[in-house]
């Protein structure tokens, strides 16, 4: 059991510099290899050797346990891969199952198909195009009303000259009959 004046001016007897021993004191206690105690205002450091030796020991008995479980895993995968790789081998019977699943998966492809042919039927296709028809009236609704607002802008602006503007807009195609969407 040291204390940390006792430590440096061992480490400087033996030639370190004591402002690199705590540091390096510090450094040993968070790796665990040796303790460090705050007694009152002193701190005490300390290192068993037979410490040392016994969490080698149990590091050494723990990867064991663990190599003995991966073994057992490995054969287990073994034997699985070993009985699974003997189904595939080709017989009659396999032979016949996968004819079967290409049939089966053209059938499926084939009735793929014809579903496509009734999605406009499909309640969320039609609820989307209600949706996306809705949005469309109102938008078609707004543009209307801006030409509306447009043209009476147009006519206050340029009094006087409202048959000219009536005229432009008949040429750019806005009827008198133009109107919202209902």
């Amino acid at each position: 059991v040291y204390q940390l004046k006792e430590l440096e001016k061992k480490a400087s007897k033996k030639g370190i510099n004591s402002m690199i021993v705590k540091d390096l004191l510090q450094g040993l206690a968070d790796d665990d290899l040796i303790h460090a105690e705050k007694v009152g205002i002193s701190t005490y450091y300390w290192s068993f050797p037979s410490e040392a030796a016994m969490k080698a020991q149990n590091r050494i008995l723990a990867l064991e346990e663990e190599l003995k479980k991966v073994t057992g895993e490995k054969k287990k995968a073994d034997c699985d891969l070993a009985s699974m790789q003997a189904l595939l081998c080709d017989s009659d019977q396999r032979q016949h199952l996968m004819e079967k699943l290409k049939k089966a998966q053209k059938e499926d492809e084939k009735l793929t198909k014809q579903l496509e042919k009734f999605c406009d039927c499909d309640p969320e296709v039609f609820g989307q195009m209600a949706e996306g028809l809705q949005v469309s009236k109102d938008s078609a609704n707004r543009w209307i009303e801006n030409i509306w607002i447009l043209e009476g802008w147009m006519k206050k602006k340029f009094v006087g000259h409202e048959q000219d503007i009536k005229q432009l807009f008949k040429q750019k195609g806005v009827t008198d009959d133009l109107d919202t969407i209902a």
